[in-house]
């Protein structure tokens, strides 16, 4: 140990003893430095009393009294020092002191629950039939048919060799590029200005004239003949024939439309049935499923409209039907 002399008076120096001291204070700021940047977050403040350095902590949701103070460095001993009377239970928003030591425990962060997620529920794909023809409806242009088949109306007027944008109810469009190209190829589009509806017995060139026989006896279903042929058009289509009974849907019809049922032409596909036993044949549009009920040989049921269209001598008749279908 040495001596230093300052104004006269002799201060003794102790090499160890000063280092120890600049240690400490080191340690200290640290430890103190440590605390203010980072744990005054989850503390209200810090408090000196009799050279002893105390964490003022405001109790939050969930939190327990051990692990507080084990966040800190101290223990429930300590704490029970420092707070005399203050019980280990402790509240939410209680203030409470702690002892520091210099010590603090970083804590788990808070979990938070993932948001809910649902799981999408796959809609079942729907099946869709594309149109090749279409019939005009009653005060139907030709915008709204363009708009419904997402075509243009030059295509439209192309395609049906129209000189006018005005439509007949009834009428039959042709609205696919395919069954356009179909149609030209077989000479059946019709001519420029025709309009073509679906009592005329072709759609084609040619106007609706048939040679009117003698009416047929009436039809006995167990000796009618059921057949179908399927062939595949040049333009990808499928071409269907069927042979059997065609009868009438024997209800009260106001419409005066020519309707039928199918058992497996989509609704909307143009039908062309002919009756077998006089050369009478009609356009109808089908609407809906064939019942499962009655004669397996019926293969159409016709609306009263369309079913007197051809010339029948009974309820039901021989006949043969023809449509396309993608």
């Amino acid at each position: 140990m040495s001596k230093i002399k300052l104004n006269s008076s002799v201060i003794s120096y102790n090499p160890k003893s000063a280092l120890k001291t600049a240690l400490t204070c080191a340690l200290s700021t640290v430890a103190l430095s440590s605390f203010s940047n980072g744990m005054m977050k989850d503390s209200v403040g810090i408090k000196k009393e009799a050279g002893k350095t105390f964490v003022l902590f405001k109790v939050e949701p969930k939190q327990t009294l051990f692990s507080i103070v084990k966040r800190y460095g101290s223990s429930v001993a300590e704490f029970k020092a420092a707070n005399p009377g203050l019980s280990e239970s402790v509240n939410v928003g209680q203030t409470i002191k702690i002892p520091y030591k210099g010590i603090v425990v970083a804590s788990a962060p808070k979990y938070v629950p993932p948001a809910p997620t649902t799981t999408p529920v796959p809609t079942p794909p729907t099946e869709t039939v594309k149109m090749v023809s279409h019939v005009v409806e009653s005060g139907q242009g030709l915008y709204a048919v363009a708009t419904k088949y997402k075509i243009t109306m030059a295509d439209l007027r192309k395609w049906n060799n129209l000189t006018t944008d005005a439509l007949a109810s009834g009428q039959v469009l042709i609205v696919d590029a395919r069954e356009y190209e179909r149609a030209k190829k077989s000479g059946e589009l019709p001519a420029k200005g025709e309009v073509v509806k679906v009592e005329d017995t072709n759609m084609g060139n040619n106007s609706t004239t048939t040679t009117q026989k003698p009416a047929a006896e009436p039809v006995d279903a167990s000796e009618a003949k059921t057949s179908t042929e399927t062939s595949k058009t040049s333009s990808g289509y499928r071409k269907t024939v069927e042979t059997g009974l065609a009868e009438l849907i024997d209800v009260e019809d106001k419409s005066g439309k020519y309707l039928g049922l199918h058992r497996s032409a989509p609704a909307g596909t143009l039908v062309n049935v002919k009756n077998s036993s006089n050369g009478q044949s009609i356009w109808v549009k089908i609407v809906g499923k064939l019942p499962d009920i009655g004669s397996d040989k019926v293969i159409i049921k016709l609306s009263p409209r369309a079913f007197e269209k051809l010339n029948p001598s009974d309820k039901r008749i021989r006949a043969e039907i023809s449509y396309m279908t993608p």
